[in-house]
């Protein structure tokens, strides 16, 4: 009897090949799980580097822009009102500070310092203003004509936490992390590293359907979607680094010079009180100490003209060699 024979080896053959395929699967799903499980790690671990490194950058913009804002309300006041007492006052450009383009120090600067400190005061920053982390974020990444210029036209600002708002860079580094899910965090990315693919870090493809192979190749594209999103950390993380290193070179650099001027304005005012307020009748030694308090005043001005960020968000590219600068000609 052939034929039984020939459709029981059929049925076994078919019974095999059933047996085979649902191995397949098996074995495809728990790879595809494996393969997701390390993806789902790769991004983990992506998203975690980026937001330590964020959260490092603002603080160090943070605080410098809190210290910018402590000379706005100590050390910058402090000399404008000493320095104006004085009468008479001839000073050529002094030594060191020709290479940074910054003119002769006259009124003309002395002006602008004014300006500036009344623009801070008419946007409500003063000494118990409550200031919030966000204005001292924008002080510390842009700086004085960027910040200060809608209040020079007349118009108070009550609080500069809208300029990073509309920044999607300052509004990420102020608190967009990534485990929030904000995207203007999106945007700062884009914006700091050029970086098209990041949203790989927030939207994770699935396992779909119940077919092992399907399973496996959905999988498998997770693993490259996490590649990406790995590489996209990387270049988010390193660019972040950048700014904060930049920003800890502009903080040291502020911190001494207005440790400098501090000094010479307490000088300054010893000078005025022993000799009055004519230039002209100073010693030699006493037109020395208003030449080197008139030095760290031009270089509190250029260091508040100095930006770490453009209006987009971007690292300025010669804002380091400018610190460089200003930093040996206050030695």
């Amino acid at each position: 009897m052939p034929v039984p024979i020939i459709l029981g080896a059929v049925a076994l053959g078919t019974g095999a090949y059933g047996v085979y395929k649902g191995l397949s699967g098996a074995i495809d799903q728990s790879n595809a799980g494996d393969i997701n499980n390390n993806a789902q790690s790769m991004v983990s671990a992506a998203r975690k580097q980026v937001e330590t490194q964020r959260q490092s950058t603002n603080d160090l913009l943070t605080d410098y822009g809190a210290r910018k804002l402590r000379a706005f309300n100590g050390v910058i006041p402090e000399f404008i009102q000493t320095f104006s007492r004085l009468k008479n006052i001839e000073i050529a450009q002094t030594s060191g500070l020709d290479k940074l383009n910054l003119g002769e120090f006259s009124t003309q600067t002395l002006e602008g310092l004014r300006k500036d400190y009344q623009a801070f005061k008419d946007a409500g920053l003063g000494v118990g203003a409550g200031l919030g982390g966000g204005v001292a974020l924008a002080f510390g990444a842009y700086n004085g004509t960027m910040l200060l210029a809608t209040a020079g036209t007349g118009t108070a600002i009550s609080t500069l936490s809208g300029v990073a708002a509309t920044n999607a860079t300052l509004a990420w580094l102020g608190g967009g992390s990534l485990a929030a899910g904000g995207y203007g965090v999106a945007g700062g990315m884009m914006v700091l590293g050029g970086i098209v693919a990041g949203p790989a870090l927030m939207i994770f493809g699935h396992i779909v359907g119940n077919k092992g192979e399907e399973a496996l190749n959905n999988a498998l594209s997770n693993l490259e979607r996490a590649k990406t999103a790995r590489d996209d950390a990387g270049k988010l993380v390193a660019q972040l680094d950048a700014i904060g290193q930049i920003t800890s070179l502009a903080n040291s650099t502020f911190s001494s010079i207005t440790a400098h001027l501090r000094r010479n304005v307490s000088e300054l005012e010893k000078v005025i009180k022993n000799e009055g307020e004519d230039w002209r009748a100073f010693s030699p030694e006493s037109s020395e100490t208003v030449v080197r308090t008139v030095k760290f005043a031009q270089l509190i001005k250029a260091m508040i003209d100095t930006p770490i960020l453009d209006k987009d968000g971007k690292l300025v590219l010669s804002t380091e060699k400018r610190l460089n600068d200003i930093a040996r000609a206050a030695d």
